[in-house]
């Protein structure tokens, strides 16, 4: 059975979500400080009357924060019950596949093995397959 993927970029590299965990993709145009917030957390933004946590994916990979500019897209994703707005460079496209993905390489950089789940191959392209619950709330992943 095909399965279907956003592809988004990351800190200037293209990854997968499986679109089963995508409720939208949305344009952040301003996001408001938390005071003591962890480092990932980029702000709260404003989405059709609700509040929601802005992830700063970049955060899991370069260490630096990402300055919002602007429009930047952020994927809105539902995790135990709650959205979450994960920022991205931007969103590419959706498109699917059959291929089941592959384990996670050993010599794949620190960041990148933190939020990701697995390879997946499609046309040709090789993308991380990203795991948003992990981008939420990382202490889960170090417990385990």
């Amino acid at each position: 059975m095909k399965e279907l993927y956003l592809i988004a970029v990351i800190a200037g590299e293209k990854v997968v979500i499986p679109a089963e965990q995508v409720d939208s993709v949305v344009n952040v145009r301003e996001s408001v400080p938390v005071p003591s917030a962890a480092p990932f957390i980029a702000g709260l933004f404003a989405l059709r009357s609700r509040v929601l946590t802005l992830i700063d994916c970049q955060f899991f990979v370069s260490g630096e924060p990402v300055d919002l500019v602007p429009g930047q897209p952020a994927i809105v994703v539902n995790i135990g019950g709650c959205h979450y707005g994960l920022l991205v460079d931007a969103v590419i496209d959706v498109v699917q596949s059959n291929i089941a993905p592959v384990p996670l390489p050993s010599q794949l950089p620190a960041g990148w093995c933190d939020i990701g789940r697995a390879l997946l191959d499609i046309d040709a392209a090789t993308y991380l397959l990203i795991d948003p619950d992990y981008m939420v709330n990382p202490a889960l992943r170090r417990a385990a």
